[in-house]
């Protein structure tokens, strides 16, 4: 478990976990930055990235098709809040041609004190889970 004080103006913290199930060493990061100004505190956006979800398909790029087109697999990536039952969604962009999605969380709501705030990301072949305890004074 990680924890990170809303307090400061700026934390960062990077967890790296094992992604989607598929036996690959693909690794989840998570980032968290501090509520945004004039929010008090109240709130809290995750951001980070992950490796691409199993059935990700990439083409062109080459002399004869020079387009690059990218479609990812299915997935579903959400952000659960422990601490006071709230849940959201968290959205998730590839952009290609790189390696990874790049993803961004709701308005996470802070209860007072710790939080305990669970990241999931699930493909085709599994999940992956990672858990972080953002404390709000």
């Amino acid at each position: 478990m990680k924890s990170a004080f809303v307090a400061a103006t700026f934390c960062a913290l990077v967890a790296a976990l094992s992604a989607c199930g598929s036996g690959i060493g693909f690794r989840l990061s998570i980032s968290i930055n501090a509520p945004p100004p004039g929010s008090h505190g109240q709130v809290i956006i995750l951001s980070g990235v992950a490796d691409l979800p199993a059935g990700s398909v990439r083409t062109g790029g080459t002399p004869t098709q020079p387009t690059v087109t990218c479609q990812p697999g299915t997935f579903s990536m959400f952000w659960t809040n422990d601490t006071n039952g709230t849940r959201g969604e968290v959205f998730a962009v590839w952009d290609c041609p790189a390696d990874r999605l790049a993803w961004n969380s709701s308005a996470i709501p802070l209860a007072p004190g710790a939080n305990r705030i669970t990241v999931t990301m699930v493909d085709a072949t599994g999940s992956a889970a990672d858990v972080v305890s953002v404390t709000r004074d």
